[in-house]
């Protein structure tokens, strides 16, 4: 039995320029680590421009990382080239959050699904107009949505498609990129729903980019929760949304809708999310932190709270057991 993690991403860093400001560099992901393991359900969370998608698309290969290792299985995802990537590829998939610029418009849902199972040979031609149906009957899609064009499709159901060629390559990996923030309320909870089914009937790990904390409440494990590049918290979903530690964390699900406003308002950062000046040797949430104090002028590693809780801040290491401290032994 494989007891290594689906998915290991070591000191991951992608910087963009910024052609107004040669000097100062734009974030996007800086030396992130983290694991997924098989058959989990992780989130990633953060407003928009703090780097989710850029480390989404960096562990799919559409974008090269600067540096740092993409593990999946026992493969250095991040290493392979040429014929080898492209047989490694199917490994590792990707559902869009608009999925009108992933689908073909002159495709057949049946032409565009199958297309995938012969670019990876996952099955016998004979033997693909089963795989399909049993694929859309998987994704919740009637059979006769396979000789339907995507602009004949509701948009619940295009994203229904997409699902469906991801998971017709057979993926160790799909990252869910905001897969249903496009999507209207109702339909929104029946791509949930699917998803969350899903979970039970294959064998593939979910990374869940979404900025919609009710969303990943409901279909997540586990959750990281990244600003300016950096994961600032992460750990059980139910542990880090019910009892956030980092003050980012904890503005970020103040500043959540509610159907009924709470008595205490939250914690709220001050100022914008800031691309540029970032400095690399602080806490990124410093210049908006109510809490900063002298100390954030150097970034802390994380702090070990309670079972697969973490955070990197200051206050954390001051209310984590001295036991626990992961000053001296950051992952590599």
């Amino acid at each position: 039995m494989n007891d290594l993690p689906s998915l290991s991403v070591r000191k991951l860093t992608k910087l963009f320029s910024d052609p107004d400001r040669p000097d100062a560099i734009s974030v996007g992901v800086r030396g992130v680590s983290f694991d997924v393991e098989r058959g989990e359900v992780v989130g990633l969370i953060g407003e928009s421009g703090c780097g989710k998608t850029t480390l989404g698309r960096c562990i799919v290969g559409l974008q090269s990382a600067d540096s740092g290792d993409i593990v999946v299985g026992d493969t250095i995802f991040s290493a392979l080239r040429g014929k080898a990537l492209r047989r490694f590829r199917k490994n590792v998939q990707i559902v869009f959050q608009r999925p009108e610029t992933s689908l073909n418009p002159r495709m057949s849902v049946y032409t565009f699904v199958r297309q995938a199972l012969r670019n990876f040979a996952t099955v016998r031609k004979g033997e693909e107009r089963v795989r399909i149906e049993a694929l859309a009957a998987l994704v919740g899609l009637r059979p006769d949505t396979l000789d339907r064009f995507p602009h004949q499709l509701s948009g619940g159901e295009r994203q229904r498609v997409a699902m469906m060629r991801a998971l017709a390559c057979e993926p160790e990996l799909i990252v869910l990129d905001e897969p249903t923030s496009a999507l209207d309320v109702s339909v929104q909870a029946q791509v949930l729903r699917t998803l969350k089914d899903l979970q039970g009937e294959v064998g593939a790990s979910f990374l869940f980019i979404s900025h919609d904390v009710a969303v990943v409440r409901y279909i997540c494990s586990r959750v990281l929760v990244m600003y300016l590049g950096v994961i600032v918290e992460e750990g059980p979903s139910e542990t880090v949304l019910a009892h956030p530690v980092h003050p980012y964390t904890q503005a970020l699900l103040a500043a959540a809708p509610r159907i009924t406003p709470k008595p205490d308002p939250g914690l709220s950062l001050t100022g914008e999310l800031v691309l540029g000046d970032v400095r690399p040797h602080e806490c990124p949430v410093r210049p908006r932190c109510p809490l900063a104090h002298d100390r954030c002028h150097k970034a802390p590693p994380m702090a070990d709270l309670s079972s697969g809780h973490r955070a990197a801040c200051w206050l954390a290491h001051d209310s984590a057991p001295s036991t626990n401290m992961t000053t001296a032994r950051e992952r590599t």
